[in-house]
């Protein structure tokens, strides 16, 4: 097998095996939802809502962004020695437990303003006091997880993954049912002992050793990830308060309905589509980080993942877009098919997505955390102008048209950053995939939303598109 092919196979059975987790992730979450909703009803859903917003405010700003920084650092070291590994291991376990104790200890001290300001009251300040142990085992469970993502032990990887949701839902059903809406805090509080205690076990089975070190070794040792990682977390931060500025406003010059299908296309294209991103993320940032130093290997390994990217999300959007009606009736309701004016224009800028988010990881697999952040936060400001401008001309269409023109102005600067600083420069087969995917993407997106033609034209440009991606592809695993 060439190197060549080795790299394709490498990326196509790495997305495969974890957007399998994320189908597998996804159907816990609908059965457990479905069982909520009829178990405890809109107080129950509510409830579990306003809890884990909770958790996950005080876990981004205690963490530091260290789950996603670390896997730098680790793929890095285990690219050279052992003893290397170990000592990164330890670090990244040490400042877990160290972090996660430490929101903890704010989830505790904040229960009574929490309880206050979530429900008026504080009679729930015990339920957070009781929940402040999902904050440490989640800081737990993302050290282990950061070490084997970053040490590629990607199989096992996605099995405590798989397991702990599958675990977690068989476990929270009887709660439910048992003990209705008392059985909330304890369901939260399992779901985050079984993430850390599936990703403990798959960790120690690996046999990832740790060197055993002090907190101010260990913070000292650590101090580039956790800046890396803070750089992250006010990127995060800042993408959703100006996604909720745009919201905000939205609600304030229209309706609440316009909101509602704004949030539901959006949510149709970033998270369902969105999981080839994240399933490709866990393979891609550690691979690249190995080779960070070397400027030739970053191209090669970064023209290869857009290239694939593409291939496979072009079936994909293609078959998205021929059926996004029934899509959306499926997953909504009939009165959401006006989403699809949204769907329409913004899916096809998935493929400008596939292009600059693959680029974006050069910036994080160098450390370059202040880059990193100056570019997301130039994509979220631009973001929210265009959206405004063209939500008042053309309204939730408008929004679509945004989200594509975002994102081809965002891929326009980074291929500029990215090639006179790192000498970024794709391989001669990229820009003939990346031609072929466009011209079949936006023609079928210019006769579908301009109703030139309601399924002979888009079926046979579908049927093209997943050829072409077939093929390539194919021949790309062979070569």
């Amino acid at each position: 097998m060439s190197e060549k092919s080795s790299i394709y196979r490498r990326i196509v059975n790495a997305t495969s095996l974890f957007g399998g987790v994320q189908v597998i992730n996804m159907l816990c979450s609908l059965i457990r939802n479905k069982v909520i909703a009829i178990l405890l009803g809109a107080e129950g859903v509510g409830l579990i809502g306003l809890f884990n917003s909770a958790i996950e405010m005080v876990s981004s700003m205690t963490n530091l962004g260290l789950r996603q920084s670390s896997v730098r650092d680790i793929s890095s070291a285990y690219n050279t020695t052992p003893e290397k590994l170990k000592k990164i291991a330890g670090v990244v376990r040490k400042l877990s437990l160290v972090l996660g104790l430490l929101g903890a200890m704010v989830f505790i001290g904040a229960a009574p303003l929490l309880s206050k300001i979530t429900f008026g009251t504080d009679k729930n300040l015990w339920s957070f006091v009781i929940l402040s142990a999902a904050l440490l085992f989640n800081a737990l469970s993302s050290g282990e997880q950061a070490i084997l993502q970053g040490s590629e032990k990607l199989k096992t990887f996605a099995k405590s993954t798989v397991a702990a949701s599958v675990v977690s839902l068989i476990f929270s059903i009887p709660l439910y049912y048992l003990f209705r809406i008392e059985g909330v805090v304890p369901s939260l509080l399992l779901t985050s002992f079984f993430a850390f205690l599936f990703n403990y076990i798959a960790s120690r089975k690996e046999k990832i050793e740790t060197e055993k070190l002090s907190v101010k070794t260990a913070f000292k040792e650590g101090s580039p990830m956790l800046k890396l990682g803070i750089y992250m977390t006010i990127s995060g931060f800042m993408t959703t308060l100006l996604n909720y500025i745009l919201i905000a406003w939205m609600n304030n010059y229209s309706t609440m309905a316009e909101v509602g299908y704004y949030q539901a296309g959006f949510t149709l294209v970033t998270r369902y589509v969105g999981m080839v991103f994240v399933a490709m993320s866990t393979e891609y940032y550690p691979r690249l980080s190995k080779v960070q130093s070397d400027n030739s290997q970053v191209s090669l390994q970064v023209s290869r993942q857009m290239e694939s990217s593409i291939l496979m999300l072009l079936p994909i959007i293609a078959l998205f877009l021929l059926f996004q009606d029934w899509i959306i009736e499926l997953l909504y309701s009939p009165q959401f098919v006006v989403v699809s004016t949204y769907v329409g224009w913004a899916i096809p800028g998935v493929l400008f997505k596939a292009i600059s988010w693959s680029l974006g990881f050069i910036l994080l697999a160098k450390g370059e955390g202040k880059l990193f952040l100056i570019t997301e936060l130039i994509s979220d400001i631009t973001t929210l102008i265009i959206s405004i401008l063209l939500y008042l001309v053309l309204g939730i269409e408008g929004l679509g048209i945004a989200y594509t023109i975002n994102f081809a102005i965002y891929t326009t600067y980074m291929w500029i950053i990215c090639k006179k600083r790192y000498c970024f420069v794709p391989e001669k087969t990229f820009y003939t995939v990346s031609l072929v995917a466009f011209v079949l993407v936006y023609t079928q997106a210019l006769v579908v939303n301009f109703e030139i033609s309601n399924y002979v034209i888009p079926s046979i440009l579908s049927v093209i598109a997943i050829l072409f991606s077939y093929i390539v592809l194919s021949k790309r695993l062979k070569a």
